[in-house]
C-alpha cells in the first residue's frame, strides 16, 4: 500500500460512513477533518503528511493496524489518540530518526523507539483531552439541558428569533469551591504534571520521552498558548503562572499566579512537585517531554533524569515539525536544563517576594 493521505487508508464504505459520522457534544469526529475539511488547518496537514511518511518508510502494516482506531465513531477520544500517534510517528521520521513501532501487548507498552545514532530512545504518546465534567457540560449545552453554568437567552430581531447559549469552558477542570487553593491555573498545572503519570511501561535504564499532544484539548485547544511554556507570563489582568513550565519544573508550595481569582487572593500554593522534580518512588523515568500545541512543538528536558538523552538525539529533535527552539529547554551543554529550571524558580520567588 502506497498511501499519501488518510483517505487512501479507507475503503469506499468506510469513506461513506465517516462522511456521515455523527457529532458528539457539538464536535465532529476527529478523523473527518483530515478527509473532508475544505480548509485544512495545520493539524490536518501534519496528519496527512504523516500517512505519506509512514507509508514510505515501509510501515504500511502499522497504518492498517491503526485504522480501526481512526474510525472509532463512538469514541472521539480514541480516534484523536490514534491521530496523535500517527503525527508523532511521522514527525520523528521527518526529523530524521529511525523509528520502530513497539507491538501492542496485554501489558502496558510504549509506542515507538527512535534512534539518531546514539542509541534507542523510547517514546510514549499521550493525548490530553478536556476533563469529563467539561465534556458533559458541552453535551448539556448542545442538547438543551439545564445547568447552573449554562446561560440561555433569546430575542426577536427583524422578524427573526435569535437564541443564544453561553457557558464558561475550563478544559483542565473547573475549580472546586470546597477545595482549598483550587483554581483554573492550578488545575491545568496538575493535569500537565499527571499526564501519563503511570510510568510502569518505561525503563529506568534507558532514555524515554513523552509526546504530549494538546491539539485535542477541548474545542479550543489554543487556550494553552506557547507562552505557557515560560515560568511566568503577563496578561491584561496580571501575572500568570505558565502551566506547562509549572507542570514539569514547579515545586510544592510554589506560588501559582492566577488572575482569574479575586485580587488579594490571586496567588495559591502549588500542592505538589512538578513532574521532573518528583523524588523517591514517584521519581519520573522521563528524559524529557515534547508538548505539541496547535501551531508549535516545545521540548522540555528533565535535568534530573536518571537516563538523559544523548547529544545526537537532542540535536535531531530540533528538526521536528514546528519545533520551537527559543522556548525549548535543553542541556546543550552539561547543566543547561538545570540552570534554566533554577533561573525560572528564582524569577518566580522574586515576583512573590515583591508582591508583583
Amino acid at each position: 500500500m502506497n498511501a499519501r493521505y488518510v483517505k487512501d487508508l479507507l475503503t469506499q464504505d468506510e469513506f461513506d460512513v465517516l462522511s456521515k459520522a455523527p457529532s458528539i457534544a457539538g464536535a465532529r469526529h476527529p478523523t473527518w477533518f483530515s478527509v473532508f475539511y475544505e480548509k485544512p488547518r495545520r493539524i490536518e496537514f501534519l496528519t496527512n503528511e504523516a500517512v505519506a511518511r509512514v507509508s514510505e518508510s515501509g510501515h504500511s502494516g502499522w497504518l492498517e493496524q491503526l485504522k480501526p482506531r481512526l474510525l472509532r465513531l463512538d469514541d472521539h477520544e480514541e480516534a484523536a489518540a490514534a491521530l496523535a500517534e500517527l503525527r508523532a510517528f511521522g514527525a520523528m521520521l521527518e526529523a530524521g530518526f529511525t523509528v520502530e513501532p513497539i507491538p501492542r501487548s496485554n501489558s502496558a507498552t510504549p509506542d515507538f523507539t527512535i534512534d539518531a545514532g546514539d542509541g534507542p530512545v523510547v517514546v510514549e504518546v499521550f493525548t490530553k483531552h478536556e476533563d469529563d465534567d467539561q465534556k458533559q457540560l458541552r453535551e448539556l449545552a448542545q442538547s438543551g439541558g439545564s445547568d447552573p453554568n449554562i446561560a440561555r437567552s433569546s430575542f426577536e430581531a427583524g422578524g427573526l428569533s435569535v437564541k443564544m447559549t453561553a457557558t464558561v469552558m475550563q478544559p483542565g477542570g473547573a475549580p472546586d469551591p470546597n477545595k482549598p487553593h483550587d483554581s483554573v491555573q492550578a488545575n491545568l498545572i496538575s493535569r500537565i504534571c499527571a499526564a501519563k503519570g503511570n510510568e510502569t511501561q518505561l525503563s529506568e535504564d534507558r532514555p524515554s520521552l513523552l509526546w504530549m499532544d494538546l491539539r485535542s484539548f477541548g474545542l479550543w485547544p489554543e487556550i494553552v498558548e506557547p507562552a505557557q511554556s515560560a515560568p511566568l507570563m503577563m496578561s491584561r489582568e496580571g501575572l500568570v503562572a505558565g502551566a506547562l513550565w509549572y507542570g514539569l519544573y514547579g515545586w510544592k508550595g510554589a506560588p501559582i499566579f492566577d488572575p482569574s481569582l479575586r485580587k488579594g487572593e490571586n496567588v495559591v500554593p502549588m500542592g505538589h512537585d512538578g513532574r521532573f522534580r518528583l523524588s523517591g518512588k514517584k521519581k519520573s523515568k522521563l528524559s524529557g517531554v515534547i508538548v505539541t500545541l496547535p501551531e508549535t512543538s516545545i521540548f522540555f528536558e528533565n535535568p534530573w533524569a536518571t537516563s538523559p538523552i544523548g547529544q545526537r538525539t537532542r540535536h535531531q529533535l530540533v528538526w521536528l515539525p514546528d519545533y520551537d527552539l527559543p522556548r525549548s529547554v535543553c542541556s546543550w551543554s552539561d547543566g543547561d536544563a538545570l540552570a534554566s529550571a533554577e533561573l525560572g524558580r528564582r524569577q518566580i520567588e522574586a515576583m512573590e517576594k515583591h508582591g508583583i
